[in-house]
């Protein structure tokens, strides 16, 4: 074991972000890239299947039923961290003309302490916070929950990769299982999950969600997402802790990535992104008001790009839906 820990320390020194990694390998035979074989780009099938969910998604009304006055609801999931990125995101949204805030509705659910395992089963009491608080306060359903931003991680990780029960394992069924369950049971109306890993960890003093943690939980991620791929292509099961997340037929919503948030401190990653010690509180591991900011731009410059977002979430991709609702 101490090998182990020793070799992931050292590791943890020279991180390469996955975006930046590409084909190249990581440890013990796990590589880089954000979806199969090295690459950032997405697969063309998988792109057309989530278009497809996209152009299901509408303005609902408190039933769930199509209706021009309707809202659609995009609502975060996640931990204290992706409250605040969220909090962040929404306010940039608020006064963007480009967004169309006449149907859309965003709701932050996230909140300190609702880690991975707050999600993942239908008796977490998480759920009646959610449906029962704040989505009502929202003015909105359950019905009408279509888009979710999902980031999620356990606190006071212990076991890095190379290990049988390593944390990114542990994350990628409690993530599957958070899908099945929300699809499912709490908001059928829900078409698409947009997955983000954590920040940077090299600054927490406190063992919250430290490095390699940080690192490794965009594995987690990228696991599902090709778990959903192979799904798709074959019909068959990938990876028993991944489980059924076949979108066809409404086992759980359709998921790509969202931002991809981690970049090895203050070294900056190929597009520019570094994460400083000012980004942190003093505990290094909960975002400052300044890297919340930094987070939720790259939430809203994620949103403003997504090809899938362009139906329901960007006023200047959808005129013909906003001329109809006014007759």
């Amino acid at each position: 074991m101490s090998i182990l820990f020793a070799s992931i320390t050292l590791a943890a020194a020279t991180l390469v972000p996955l975006n930046d990694l590409g084909p190249q390998p990581y440890l013990w035979g796990y590589y880089g890239g954000l979806f199969e074989h090295g690459s950032n780009e997405i697969p063309a099938d998988h792109l057309a299947g989530g278009l497809a969910m996209a152009a299901k998604i509408q303005p609902l009304d408190a039933s769930g039923k199509p209706s021009p006055d309707g809202k659609i609801v995009m609502m975060s999931v996640g931990y204290g961290n992706t409250s605040k990125t969220f909090e962040q995101f929404m306010a940039m949204a608020a006064t963007a003309s480009r967004v169309d805030r006449e149907h859309l509705v965003m709701v932050n659910a996230a909140g300190p302490g609702f880690g991975a395992k707050q999600w993942d089963q239908t008796w977490d009491w998480n759920y009646a916070r959610v449906n029962t608080d704040v989505l009502p306060a929202a003015g909105v359903t359950p019905e009408q929950v279509q888009v979710l931003w999902v980031q999620l991680i356990n606190e006071h990780p212990f076991a890095p990769l190379g290990i049988q029960y390593a944390e990114a394992y542990q994350i990628k069924g409690f993530m599957s299982d958070a899908l099945r369950m929300m699809k499912n049971f709490f908001y059928p109306n829900l078409q698409i999950a947009y997955l983000s890993s954590t920040e940077y960890g090299g600054y927490d003093t406190g063992d919250y969600y430290p490095e390699p943690y940080a690192y490794e939980s965009a594995f987690a991620v990228r696991w599902v997402i090709e778990g959903q791929l192979s799904w798709a292509r074959t019909g068959n099961l990938w990876d028993t802790r991944i489980g059924d997340v076949d979108y066809t037929r409404g086992s759980v919503p359709w998921v790509t990535w969202g931002p991809y948030l981690w970049a090895n401190g203050e070294t900056p990653r190929s597009d520019g992104l570094a994460w400083y010690r000012e980004d942190f509180e003093a505990d290094g591991a909960n975002l400052s008001a300044a890297g919340a900011r930094k987070s939720g731009t790259m939430l809203f410059n994620f949103m403003m790009r997504e090809p899938t977002a362009a139906k329901w979430f960007r006023t200047s991709d959808i005129p013909s839906r906003r001329r109809a609702a006014k007759h």
